[in-house]
């Protein structure tokens, strides 16, 4: 650990952290930080952190960013994993550890359509008006 290296950027309403080699639990830490600030001054609403350029990963540092993950979730900002390598999934699921809700994607583009669609659905659509005698007619009710 401590070889990594961390790009911030925004897409849209995004934020994407992009990791280069180790995840190291410092820049975890300052990421949490600039991504809340970020939500408050960018009107941002979600992140992808994008580790397909992690060759490895150990069981710490993917406890690690999984912590993260649940922390920026905490703070409002809906997350996704991008770009696990095929053998560190495998690597983490054989070792059991608890995934819990964590969200992932093959790579940051699905990531991005993941979470528009997210967005998408999450906004309520107007409700038709209905009169008051629909309501009680007798095909609305069902026997069980």
């Amino acid at each position: 650990m401590g070889d990594g290296r961390l790009v911030i950027t925004r897409l849209n309403q995004s934020m994407v952290a992009t990791f280069e080699g180790a995840i190291d639990a410092g820049e975890l830490g300052d990421l949490v930080n600039s991504l809340s600030e970020a939500q408050a001054r960018q009107n941002v609403d979600s992140v992808v952190f994008e580790v397909s350029a992690c060759e490895v990963m150990d069981l710490d540092e993917f406890a690690e960013l999984q912590k993260t993950v649940r922390t920026v979730e905490w703070l409002g900002l809906r997350c996704v994993v991008a770009g696990l390598r095929p053998g560190i999934a495998a690597y983490i699921v054989s070792s059991g550890v608890e995934l819990g809700t964590l969200r992932t994607a093959l790579d940051l583009e699905l990531a991005l359509e993941e979470l528009t669609v997210n967005c998408d659905e999450r906004e309520p659509e107007p409700e038709a008006e209905q009169d008051d005698e629909s309501e009680l007619e007798p095909d609305s009710f069902r026997s069980f």
